[in-house]
């Protein structure tokens, strides 16, 4: 992540994708950081055609900064494949803001699959936007939901957590959820009869540990993604931060089932914290 570099929103001149904007200018107001709004061209048309485009991209990302409150902004056009543009550019970005479901005036970029593609492969922290309605930007007292499973990777996720709730004036709300995992490779295994309240002792008490005056703290048994998503809603949370494990654009599957769920499943804002890199 670059030191103070931009907020960087990729937009294909759909209304779905514009609602990353809302939360780019969230972000932009509790961290001063500048946006830089892009558009991706693929290789398609004359080099006067690509011209005539890139203006009329310029043309509207300009309205839609000034539409939603952006400041001044910077809007670049490249040529080449989304994704792989867009991981490039996030080299010198402190966030990338995406909506998931866009598809519109500028030849369809944030679909899902370059949504994902982005999410997995960033080095940088993802906002991400469902699209699914019209979104509302975190604020107003609802919390900021940080969802933990004990490890130092997802503490990480935590500490942007906090400066991000501190800087913009919410509370924050600690989530762990456990569970006993199944027994296998062993037939007729079977666990002591105390494991699960020996791992519900533990978890609350990394809750307790864990969380700062005026946290309030979440403890569920059950399956992680869904207590996330049911959390969420039941607390009305402004954003949902997570950590991934993703160590890059390659490796598909590393992002986990856990994230990979919450983000395709809820409708609220997900903040994707990346825990390490390649």
């Amino acid at each position: 992540m670059a030191e103070n570099g931009p907020i960087l929103i990729p937009l294909d001149g759909s209304s779905l994708a514009e609602h990353a904007l809302v939360d780019g200018a969230w972000l932009r107001g509790v961290t001063g950081l500048p946006v830089r709004l892009l558009h991706v061209m693929e290789h398609e048309g004359t080099a006067e055609e690509r011209q005539r485009l890139a203006e009329k991209f310029r043309e509207y990302a300009t309205a839609q900064a000034q539409k939603y409150g952006l400041g001044e902004v910077v809007c670049d056009v490249v040529v080449g494949s989304p994704a792989k543009e867009i991981l490039q550019a996030a080299e010198t970005a402190s966030y990338v803001v995406v909506a998931t479901h866009g598809r519109g005036g500028f030849r369809a970029m944030i679909l899902g699959s370059v949504a994902d593609k982005v999410i997995r492969g960033a080095k940088v922290p993802v906002l991400v936007e469902p699209g699914v309605e019209p979104p509302t930007p975190p604020g107003d007292g609802r919390p900021v939901l940080v969802a933990l499973d004990g490890s130092e990777e997802a503490e990480r996720g935590l500490a942007l957590a906090r400066e991000l709730a501190n800087k913009g004036g919410l509370p924050v709300v600690l989530l762990r959820a456990y569970s006993v995992p199944p027994p296998a490779g062993i037939e007729f295994s079977y666990y002591p009869a105390d494991l699960s309240a020996t791992l519900e002792a533990a978890a609350k008490e990394y809750l307790e540990t864990t969380a700062r005056p005026g946290e309030r703290t979440i403890l569920v048994q059950g399956d992680a993604a869904s207590a996330i998503m049911e959390a969420a809603e039941q607390e009305n949370a402004s954003l949902i931060v997570m950590t991934s494990t993703g160590k890059g654009l390659a490796k598909r599957l590393a992002l986990g089932s856990t994230t990979d769920r919450v983000v395709h499943g809820t409708k609220r804002a997900v903040l994707v914290v990346p825990t390490h890199h390649d």
